[in-house]
């Protein structure tokens, strides 16, 4: 979750930084293609380029007012003496006749509100005048150099610390959230297990901390109703099934034993069934601190002598390659768990049966193989999934074998052979 979440911040952070980076190519554009478009006036220097080429006897003749005509361009030329000696389209609130301050006026700033552009020639000056608003003048036509270099090179660390600043707090915030998270993450990992610690219910994340404190009440409420239920339930079964089993007993004759013998095993069954049912609910409140570190192939050993005497026709091969090794355990439980498997490879297969105990890589290694039909793959699904629906007799045993080698930290795998089925648990070597 965390994992996602630190994604996500920096897909936001990346795409901030990209679209601040597409908004200003944008505005760049836009403001060039908003000044071409506007641009339709030519430049002054163009402007008297052409004049100056096309002049005759005098700059204003008729090839050179056309050009000004089509682009909306008044003119004057003026002497020495300021008087206005050539002139095409002047208004008619301009002078004549200009004072050399009025020059140096129009020439920094406009004329009469008209922005014009001044050029020397030989005997006078010529003045283009363009029509109002079509250009700005600004007095100052000059730059510091130095000046224009420090603002340049102050704009570039401001956007460098801008950008910095932003990575900043990209990081502090993710840290932040991550640090929030952390505990919200680890109790939901934790969430179904007895050593679950309560979120405090402050800050932000209050309401998710309350949530899932909630849940975790509410499922060892529903852990503890279920296995109150089931062991009223067993109670009060068992009662009338030893009942059942009694009277069957007083009733057992030889016309009728085998009649009887199959009910007694009809009555077994349901009491394996219910005892399982404890065992299952059982296991899943087991507190691990009461595991010892002890060695599983005695265990093995008794467990393998016991089934051969009570099958004395059946062939048990016992190949064990482990010497001292060590794993954390609980002896019953562990007898539970590979005697579950061995009694269904008994029960339901002929043939011989291979029990082998091996390490590898920094692992014990516990394998049962045997010959028969194997087992339906919709049933291994189930068990590997844990899911009991419907699970018989036969895959129930091998659910609890499952719950065992997990509280005692293994794993457990099932694999049809063909022929035949493995199981193989896995455990750590300590």
């Amino acid at each position: 979750m965390l994992n996602y979440i630190l994604k996500r911040f920096t897909k936001i952070f990346v795409r901030i930084i990209l679209l601040l980076f597409v908004l200003g190519v944008m505005l760049l554009s836009i403001l060039y293609v908003s000044y071409k478009s506007r641009a339709n006036n030519p430049y002054p220097n163009e402007v008297f380029d052409f004049v100056d080429k096309n002049k005759s006897e005098i700059y204003l003749n008729e090839k050179n007012k056309k050009y000004l005509e089509e682009r909306k361009i008044w003119a004057i030329r003026i002497n020495n003496d300021g008087e206005v000696i050539e002139s095409f389209n002047k208004p008619n609130d301009v002078k004549d006749k200009f004072e050399i301050t009025d020059i140096a006026r129009f020439t920094r700033y406009y004329l009469n509100d008209y922005p014009v552009f001044t050029y020397i020639l030989g005997d006078g000056l010529i003045v283009f005048g363009y029509p109002q608003n079509s250009f700005d003048k600004f007095p100052i036509n000059f730059v510091d150099y130095r000046s224009f270099t420090f603002n340049l090179k102050l704009s570039a660390v401001f956007l460098l610390i801008f950008l910095f600043l932003v990575y900043l707090m990209y990081k502090i915030d993710v840290k932040s959230i991550f640090k929030k998270l952390e505990p919200v993450q680890k109790s939901i990992e934790e969430l179904y297990e007895e050593d679950f610690d309560l979120l405090e219910e402050v800050g932000e994340l209050s309401d998710l901390s309350k949530t899932i404190n909630d849940a975790n009440m509410k499922y060892h409420d529903l852990k503890s109703t279920q296995a109150k239920w089931i062991r009223g339930i067993s109670h009060d079964i068992r009662t009338p099934l030893a009942k059942i089993a009694w009277g069957l007993n007083e009733i057992k004759e030889d016309k009728n034993l085998e009649e009887i013998m199959k009910i007694q095993d009809q009555v077994l069954k349901i009491s394996n069934i219910i005892e399982d049912l404890n065992l299952t609910m059982s296991i899943s409140s087991l507190s691990k601190d009461k595991f010892t570190i002890a060695d599983p192939v005695p265990i093995l050993r008794k467990l393998i002598v016991e089934k051969l005497n009570e099958f004395p026709d059946r062939e048990i091969i016992f190949d064990n390659e482990l010497k001292n090794a060590k794993i954390n355990m609980d002896n019953n439980l562990f007898y539970r768990m590979v005697e579950n498997v061995l009694k269904n490879s008994l029960t339901y297969t002929d043939g011989i049966i291979k029990v082998s105990a091996y390490s590898l890589n920094d692992k014990i290694l516990i394998s049962i193989e045997d010959e028969g039909q194997g087992i339906e793959e919709e049933l291994i699904e189930k068990v590997q999934k844990s899911d009991i629906s419907h699970v018989t007799t036969h895959g129930m045993g091998l659910f609890i074998s499952k719950q065992i080698a997990e509280i005692l930290g293994g794993s457990i795998l099932i694999e049809n052979t063909y022929p035949g089925v493995k199981v193989l648990f896995r455990f750590d070597l300590i």
